[in-house]
């Protein structure tokens, strides 16, 4: 009789624990990272695919990053029967190594030890260790005021953090402060050295109607944490070409990234909440993100840290979902270019060096020489270097580069440097530049290109004209420049100068445009341009008259 009531209890016990089993959610499982397109803003776009187990209709997707709101998608095939997916935190414990003498006791919890706390020694077995209490309080009905005489624990009030250990002793139970612990030493077994950490993560609970064995769910969203900042180095050594080297130092602080293609994107995309966590990444309440929703919607559309995202179709075909993904390499995705730079492998917090290409391009020396208008939007003119310190610095010469993008590919606004031989010239922004279209690099400025430049009055009408309650002075002005090349080899110069006025003449001529800018102002604008030829030392002057209309 006692052995069939022991065989039953064994039989329920360990129906109990099939049922237990069988009941008990399946471990979260890595997203498998396929591909990730990154942005130079610090986000990218992250394409990923996960294998449904065979005989299971539930699978727990591990989160690698918090993604930005609206842009999380699950995509599979039309066979596949979705029930449901719902966002929830799970914990797990990792362990580090313990670093304080509370850690290495949470670390021997169930460890026989002698532990000093002073003058005072306690001999026994660490039983328990606590940790703090998770915060419950609740952020949309918060609890009702309790009187100064209550002495009630109310868990929606903010607690101390823990501050208790219990040791079995021959005695008792006792409870101890571990801060308080100048020592301790094991007295048994050897003592562990690892911490166990709690870890919480946020997983994504897909349930299916049915097993959808060895099928795959494609998982694609944008999140913060990864970038590429580009350079480029321009070789000037061969003459008449510019041998130019694009590279990327990819960054990323995101997730790990194992064997992922990356691809690099150029353009101006435009997504209005990227700095707006998603809600199924719970990492904000929900107040907190109805907070960021309204700022997000205040946002201006024209935001630089909003724009940051693409739509590229995704290479499968059967999918119920949207399909997001891959691009084709080196293709154009409306107005972004997505450039293939390989597959990476980098774990959080590293940085890959990656080179992306090395071609020829016809280069132009040019030098510049830019003067500034000296009539305000007031109609004031101003010209004088005691009364602009900036005066000195306008008359500058820059030796600079002009290069056409000969290449198959953007180039995006980044630091480029020149060389010459393996020696340094200088380094400036290469701005963005089209296939076909050409940029200006500066290099250093032209010491040896010497320049002067004078604006004289010839002439004055005084109170010329009355208008918007003031009297304005038509003045002629006389402005002549004079350039000395000082070098032994003959240069470009491409002189502009901006002014306000009516253009009488320019000696040698000018090409002259009207800007629309400043259309409110007294005085039109127009800008001057003139290209000249010099050879080695020698000397050239440029003069040009205007009449202007000058607030009295």
């Amino acid at each position: 009789m006692r052995c069939n009531t022991h065989r039953s209890v064994l039989l329920v016990t360990l129906g109990l624990t099939i049922q237990a089993l069988a009941q008990s959610p399946p471990p979260a499982m890595s997203l498998d990272i396929e591909q990730v397109a990154l942005f130079k803003n610090g986000l990218g776009f992250f394409t990923g695919q996960i294998t449904c187990p065979a005989g299971q209709a539930q699978l727990q997707i591990a989160l690698p990053a918090a993604p930005a709101h609206g842009t999380l998608w699950i995509s599979y095939p039309a066979e596949i029967e979705m029930a449901s997916v719902i966002a929830k935190e799970v914990e797990s414990d990792q362990t580090q190594d313990a670093i304080t003498i509370p850690e290495l006791l949470q670390a021997n919890v169930g460890h026989s030890a002698r532990i000093a706390m002073g003058e005072r020694e306690i001999t026994g077995v660490i039983t328990y260790f606590a940790r703090n209490r998770q915060d419950s309080q609740d952020r949309w009905y918060p609890a009702r005021p309790l009187g100064p005489e209550t002495r009630i624990y109310d868990p929606r009030t903010p607690q101390q953090p823990a501050a208790l250990v219990t040791i079995q002793t021959d005695s008792g139970l006792v409870g101890i402060d571990p801060r308080s612990v100048t020592s301790v030493t094991f007295t048994g077994s050897p003592a562990e050295q690892k911490v166990p950490r709690p870890v919480r993560q946020t997983v994504l609970d897909v349930r299916l109607n049915r097993a959808a064995d060895g099928r795959r769910l494609a998982v694609t969203f944008l999140a913060k944490g990864v970038t590429w900042a580009p350079s480029y180095l321009v070789d000037i050594t061969e003459d008449g070409k510019a041998h130019i080297s694009a590279k990327a130092l990819v960054i990323n602080d995101a997730c790990e990234l194992k064997d992922v293609a990356a691809q690099l994107v150029t353009g101006f995309p435009h997504l209005q909440f990227a700095d707006i966590l998603s809600p199924i990444g719970l990492r904000e309440t929900l107040a907190q993100f109805l907070q960021s929703l309204n700022r997000g919607a205040e946002m201006p559309r024209g935001r630089a840290a909003a724009i940051i995202t693409q739509n590229v179709m995704y290479g499968g075909g059967g999918m119920a979902g949207p399909e997001y993904g891959a691009a084709e390499v080196g293709a154009v995705a409306e107005d972004l270019f997505l450039y293939p730079a390989g597959k990476i492998d980098l774990d959080r917090g590293q940085v890959a060096y990656v080179p992306l290409f090395t071609e020829p391009v016809p280069c132009e020396h040019i030098y510049q020489w830019d003067l500034p208008d000296y009539v305000d939007e007031a109609g004031r003119y101003f010209y004088s270097r005691d009364r602009d310190p900036q005066a000195e610095e306008e008359q500058e010469v820059w030796h600079n580069l002009r290069l056409t993008n000969a290449t198959a590919v953007p180039w995006t606004t980044a630091p480029g440097q020149t060389v010459r031989a393996g020696a340094i010239l200088g380094q400036d922004t290469l701005k963005y530049t089209p296939p076909g279209g050409t940029a200006i690099l500066r290099i250093t400025r032209a010491v040896g290109v010497k320049v002067e430049q004078i604006e004289l009055e010839t002439s004055r009408k005084r109170e010329a004209i009355r208008m918007y309650g003031d009297t304005f002075d038509q003045i002629t002005v006389r402005g002549d420049l004079s350039i000395l090349n000082t070098q032994n080899k003959a240069i470009t110069l491409e002189i502009t100068k901006t002014l306000s006025g009516e253009v009488k003449s320019t000696d040698p001529a000018a090409k002259e445009e009207k800007l629309a800018k400043g259309l409110g102002r007294m005085n039109g604008l127009s800008k001057l341009t003139w290209t000249i030829e010099l050879p080695p030392a020698t000397e050239r002057r440029v003069n040009y008259v205007y009449e202007v209309y000058v607030r009295r």
